[in-house]
Parts: structure tokens; C-alpha cells; sequence
């Protein structure tokens, strides 16, 4: 259930579909990711945002 507000709709949307076994990662650039996973680059160039901006 979503309490608060996301900027992001790419995010938000993935958290509205979230189930009660779901994952949901958030982190750097140097995670290995394969190719299949679904993921959303929030970049703007390198290190902006800092992961702890993300989270």
C-alpha cells in the first residue's frame, strides 16, 4: 500500500503493482543486473542523484 507521494511515476507505478512476495531494489550503478530485469536509471550524469539522495 502507497502512504505517501512519489515524484517518479516510473517508480510509483512499480510500487502500486508491488505483491506481498515482490522485491524491490534500489541501488548504484555497479550492481550487476542481468539483462532481463526491468529497471528505471534515475542518472542524471554520473553520481547525481548519490544513492543516498534515492533513498
Amino acid at each position: 500500500m502507497k502512504k505517501g507521494t512519489v515524484l517518479n511515476s516510473e517508480i510509483s507505478s512499480v510500487i502500486s503493482r508491488l505483491g506481498h512476495t515482490d522485491t524491490l531494489v534500489v541501488c548504484d550503478a555497479g550492481l550487476p543486473i542481468p539483462n532481463s530485469t526491468a529497471r528505471i536509471d534515475m542518472a542524471l550524469t554520473q553520481g547525481v542523484p548519490s544513492f543516498m539522495q534515492v533513498v
